[in-house]
């Protein structure tokens, strides 16, 4: 990586005091929230961003080796290395869903068949998230991330290179296993070299990378089959997205945890040299001070602590609820439009089919663009009026308005879809669900960092889980439940459960800081 800077120039350092000794001092703690602006006079001498009065949050050391204080091309890098690594992750995933048919011809298979490796693919890569979490946080981010890079890396090199359906069928699976380290931890390492203000907005962008991703893989590989004519340059393309994703993690990947509790004088000298970086890469620096980091015991206790907080049980919930229609829509919509006109399709051949799956990229870029101004909108508002001060609940406002897109696109969806109409309906429906969904997955990873932001792998990585975990088995059910009622009826009930999942936001919006206060932080 590049040189480190002490200073870069978005923090302003002001007069140190007792206050700002701390990385949390006292002063800015309020219940149930933090102090944001000092304003003006910053009467307790804390460092300040250059705005002059926005606090920051941890306030940072004087160690020029805190990541607090990385340059910014550094701590840009290393955000667009993890969204990458999450969008390689899912974009693979999604890939081979494209492909059951083709491997099926080939294989003399049903393809419904072929099609139980991508499912039980995707439910270890919502397991893994269960191990990488509390593997972060006892041997280390990146040590955790680039083992697992490294591993999934000759396992999708054994999915390019298998001949049969047995060896692919097992290789398929295993991969799902190790690629989803990005996806479970990146928000833990976002956490620790960006500033409390500045999180929503990285949040944000690595957000839309990694929601896309299970879109963009159907779209290169259909675009693929339709001009190549055969299945397998659609895996030597997966492999080559996760090598360059390996060059990346070489070039630009640290060690972001980095513990306050030791003085200055006591942290562990980390070294700027390329040597000194990959051995923290490789993990031999943290096993050398591995009193440093936390024991696994600690680290279990609080991955599961994280769990059972009941404010986040409640936001885990609604995101279950949303996130599995997503999933049931991207297999339906597929299928449907692939599927001959004389048997009640669309008849869309394999290019069609590409440039259909431009229709969830373009409502994830629309929602981001919203979201990134809207959150740090609503957040400003907030501290102004109430002299200073955020509190997590400010962000749920933006829940309100991802669930009215999402019920108002599956409604739309299940109408198009049942009545045949045109392609037009089909597309403004799954726009607005996925412009939606992006909205209240930022909600949902910003409200549980800000709500208990000393763990925030444990908890992002909880949400990790639960988004694979709602959508794991629509794929099952999803097609035969519209067939059987119509889809008018199956979207129509998906939207309702989604609306019901909003009253567990009003709840959490109005218990939210009460039931954070009385369950206590996360230790």
């Amino acid at each position: 990586m590049a040189e480190i800077h002490k200073a870069p120039d978005h923090i302003d350092h002001v007069e140190e005091s007792a206050y700002a000794a701390k990385a949390v001092p006292d002063v800015v703690k309020v219940e149930g929230g933090v102090l944001l602006d000092a304003g003006t006079k910053n009467e307790y001498h804390l460092k300040v961003a250059k705005d002059g009065h926005t606090v920051l949050l941890p306030q940072p050391s004087d160690n020029p080796e805190d990541p607090l204080l990385w340059s910014v091309f550094n701590k840009h890098a290393l955000l667009f290395t993890l969204a990458y690594g999450a969008f390689t992750a899912d974009a693979i995933s999604g890939e081979c869903t494209a492909l059951i048919v083709a491997q099926g011809t080939d294989w003399g298979m049903n393809p419904n068949t072929v099609n139980h490796a991508n499912t039980l693919n995707i439910l270890l890569l919502g397991i893994s998230a269960l191990f990488f979490v509390p593997l972060s946080t006892w041997w280390g981010r990146a040590p955790t991330l680039f083992w697992s890079a490294f591993i999934a890396l000759f396992l999708n090199l054994g999915v390019a290179l298998s001949t049969d359906w047995d060896t692919y069928y097992v290789l398929r699976v295993l991969s799902g296993l190790f690629s989803n380290a990005p996806p479970s931890i990146a928000i833990g390492c976002l956490r620790d070299i960006f500033f409390f203000h500045e999180r929503a907005r990285k949040i944000g962008f690595w957000t839309c990378l990694f929601i896309a991703s299970p879109y963009m893989g159907p779209l290169f590989a259909n675009f693929m089959l339709a001009g190549l004519g055969e299945w397998r340059p659609v895996l030597w393309l997966g492999l080559a997205m996760h090598a360059l994703y390996v060059c990346t993690l070489v070039v630009f990947l640290d060690e972001t945890w980095y513990n306050r509790d030791p003085a200055h004088s006591d942290q562990p000298p980390r070294g700027s040299a390329f040597l000194d970086r990959m051995l923290r890469v490789t993990g031999f620096w943290q096993i050398r001070h591995h009193k440093y980091f936390m024991t696994l015991r600690h680290s279990l206790t609080r991955f599961f602590q994280a769990l059972l907080k009941p404010v986040l049980l409640i936001v885990y919930f609604n995101y279950f609820i949303a996130f599995a229609w997503a999933v049931g829509i991207n297999v339906t919509t597929a299928i449907l439009f692939a599927t001959p006109v004389e048997f009640g399709g669309y008849g869309y051949n394999y290019r069609q089919l590409g440039f259909l799956y431009f229709t969830p990229v373009v409502g994830i870029l629309l929602g981001e663009a919203f979201g990134h101004f809207a959150n740090d909108f609503l957040a400003k508002i907030y501290v102004r009026r109430h002299k200073g001060v955020f509190e997590p609940e400010v962000r749920l406002f933006m829940a309100y308005i991802a669930a009215f897109l999402m019920i108002l696109g599956l409604v739309l969806l299940g109408q198009g879809l049942y009545h045949k109409l045109n392609v037009g309906v089909i597309i403004i429906g799954w726009g607005a669900q996925v412009c939606g969904l992006v909205i209240l997955s930022v909600t949902t990873f910003a409200y549980a960092v800000d709500s208990y932001p000393t763990a925030s792998a444990e908890t992002a990585g909880w949400v990790s889980f639960i988004r694979v975990a709602g959508g794991f088995s629509v794929g099952y059910y999803q097609q035969p439940w519209g067939e059987a009622v119509g889809y008018n009826n199956s979207f129509g009930t998906q939207a309702a459960l989604v609306g019901l999942g909003m009253l567990l936001i009003i709840v959490a919006h109005k218990f939210g800081h009460r039931l954070r206060v009385k369950s206590g932080d996360i230790n």
